[in-house]
């Protein structure tokens, strides 16, 4: 009988991210064959051992021959090669959270058990360098132009801190406004288009549109206008939001880096890779079947 399929649904939605990334097998090939002089068979036994490294996955360093692929790109970037020769591997990020860490645990598990088809790995990470890197993440996404991107950060931050599968729901139906809310059960509501949030995590949300602004032109910019950074303290105060956090402190300065720390806490607490080479494996195969019957 057929295994069936593992299904990643048990993670929520907003945890995980995927990525394809194409590896160009005519230059794979080439490297093993015409500069290190080894045989066909060689190069395709060496080959099926191959998964792509983080910085090819996340585009941080990608390297030949590995690309990601663009509309209209019918050859390889590198080698000029035909795109009979292209085969896909794709990643699976899943951020962690504690929230639903039995459930990565399972699966796990159920992935090892493949462990030709599954690269599963987990890189060493502080939660303060995944908070880093998920505000760079977010950062290249958003377009400064219009105030859209305000919007577009505050449903990411909040997906962020509370991970789940009604995210589906919530976005099928459109989000046109994030409102504070003293009456709100829990962290956050949806409501005929509007997202009703505590005043804990409101002020989660302006601190990181303060923080991703900060940089750019006109800096500084959230829900509340464009603040300085005495007017972010003064209205994260007047909304409760460091009593919510349990911080107490005369100091804005000290106020301001506690308010950092329990914000990177309250996000994911490592990151998991899964890379799933099955369809790469395939057209390995293939491609070798038919170099060997030339």
């Amino acid at each position: 009988m057929k295994k069936p399929e593992i299904s990643f649904e048990s993670i929520p939605n907003s945890a995980v991210s995927k990525s394809n990334l194409r590896i160009c097998l005519k230059c794979a090939f080439d490297v093993f064959t015409k500069q290190l002089k080894l045989t066909p068979r060689t190069a395709y036994s060496e080959l099926k051992k191959h998964v792509p490294e983080e910085p090819d996955i996340t585009g941080a360093a990608t390297s030949r021959p590995h690309f990601f692929a663009k509309p209209g790109l019918d050859h390889c970037p590198y080698c000029n090669g035909a795109k009979r020769w292209f085969a896909d591997f794709q990643a699976i990020r899943i951020d962690a959270h504690s929230s639903f860490e039995k459930e990565r645990k399972k699966l796990w598990t159920a992935l090892k058990k493949e462990p030709e088809r599954f690269a599963l790995w987990s890189p060493k990470r502080t939660q303060m360098q995944i908070f880093s890197e998920w505000l760079d993440r977010l950062n290249r996404t958003l377009s400064f132009e219009s105030d859209a991107w305000l919007l577009e950060a505050a449903i990411s931050h909040i997906k962020r801190s509370a991970p789940s599968n009604d995210w589906d729901r919530v976005l099928s139906n459109g989000v046109r406004r994030v409102q504070l809310s003293r009456q709100v059960e829990g962290s956050w509501n949806y409501e005929n288009g509007w997202i009703y949030v505590s005043p804990e995590l409101y002020g989660d949300v302006i601190m990181v549109q303060h923080l991703i602004s900060r940089s750019h032109q006109h800096g500084g910019r959230t829900f509340e206008g464009r603040l300085t950074f005495q007017e972010l303290i003064r209205r994260l105060r007047r909304i409760g939001y460091f009593e919510a956090k349990g911080i107490s402190s005369d100091d804005p300065f000290e106020e301001f880096e506690q308010a950092i720390g329990k914000l990177v806490d309250s996000g994911p607490s490592a990151v998991y890779y899964a890379v799933d080479r099955k369809s790469y494996l395939d057209k390995l195969k293939s491609v070798y079947e038919k170099k060997r019957e030339k």
